[in-house]
């Protein structure tokens, strides 16, 4: 929160780390204000750059499976009625808003992250390809994998024209022509699944009798146990099914990261009312999560027992630099 920034600037351990006069104070309402008109330039290269920096130490086993890029989204509420720019959902009247982030998470680190403010970006048909879009500009050899939040067949058509992978699941009522069957599964095993068919299809066009050119590839499965029927969609052709189940599988490490977010990194809750100040803790956010997903991996430990020690490991350089600065051996005190 403003009033934990307030606390830790005016601390006296934070003025020594960086240096600064011991008399100067501020308040947390002069930081929202400088959150609100700060350069987010400088915090979007720097998050870039750690990024860079970061993926240089992935193994080669790594380097394979980073191709594979989960694209979600996450809404946050604010907790009092002050967002200046924000949505509005429900039919609640308390003049409440909520924020969109939809990132783009590479398995390891987010590479890609984006503040939707406006409501028409509530709909995943617009908030998930404009990431898309973006990412496969930058790198040409992702396969993005996103859920069946994204309706639009048109965005599928793009993708394939684009020749930009991916991999989707569908819901369960859909139009299509089948071209041909590729295989009849007979309820052979892929993963946790049985499969019952391969087909080549063609999508409706909405609201209409006609379908879209573009052709692509159809893996009907069913859960052994619940009986349910899953459709998933992609336009590999030359993967085998069980190869294109568990890449989708994948995707559900975009809900993990999230979920740390929100509850180790405190992205549950708006810092700032500005949506340049909420872009600016974003980026915090993802380069602080970089920081601690790089300790989590090196330190092969939890995202809790991460941040923790962390925290730790801090104070204790923070104490060893002033046992240093005042004349004394940090090593008689930390053995």
């Amino acid at each position: 929160s403003l009033r934990t920034m307030e606390d830790i600037f005016n601390s006296s351990a934070f003025k020594f780390l960086f240096n600064l006069d011991s008399t100067k104070k501020v308040k947390y309402n002069s930081i929202s204000e400088r959150l609100s008109v700060i350069n987010i330039d400088f915090f979007k290269k720097t998050y870039e750059l750690i990024h860079s920096q970061f993926s240089k130490y992935y193994t080669e086993e790594e380097i394979e499976n980073l191709h594979l890029i989960r694209v979600d989204s996450t809404m946050v509420a604010e907790a009092a009625n002050k967002l200046k720019k924000g949505m509005n959902i429900g039919r609640k009247k308390d003049g409440k808003k909520q924020v969109k982030y939809t990132i783009a998470y590479d398995g390891k680190y987010p590479c890609m992250s984006e503040l939707f403010t406006e409501k028409n970006y509530l709909s995943e048909d617009l908030a998930i390809p404009k990431i898309v879009y973006q990412h496969a500009e930058k790198n040409t050899n992702s396969v993005f994998l996103f859920d069946r939040g994204v309706t639009k067949r048109q965005f599928y058509c793009n993708l394939n024209q684009k020749s930009i992978f991916f991999v989707t699941r569908l819901k369960d009522q859909f139009r299509h022509r089948v071209i041909n069957q590729t295989e009849d599964g007979q309820n052979r095993p892929v993963g946790t699944l049985e499969l019952i068919s391969e087909q080549v299809i063609q999508l409706g066009v909405p609201n209409s009798n006609k379908f879209l050119e573009d052709q692509f590839r159809l893996i009907i499965s069913i859960n052994p146990k619940t009986k349910i029927t899953y459709y998933f969609l992609t336009n590999l052709f030359d993967l085998k099914a069980e190869e294109i189940l568990a890449y989708y599988k994948k995707r559900w490490d975009i809900e993990v990261f999230f979920r740390f977010l929100k509850q180790e990194l405190n992205f549950s809750h708006i810092t700032s009312t500005s949506e340049n100040g909420m872009m600016v803790m974003m980026y915090m956010t993802m380069i602080t999560s970089m920081l601690v997903l790089t300790y989590k991996r090196i330190n092969k430990v939890g995202y809790k027992t991460a941040v923790r020690r962390i925290s730790f490991e801090l104070n204790e350089f923070i104490i060893k630099l002033i046992v240093k600065e005042c004349g004394g051996d940090p090593s008689l005190v930390f053995r």
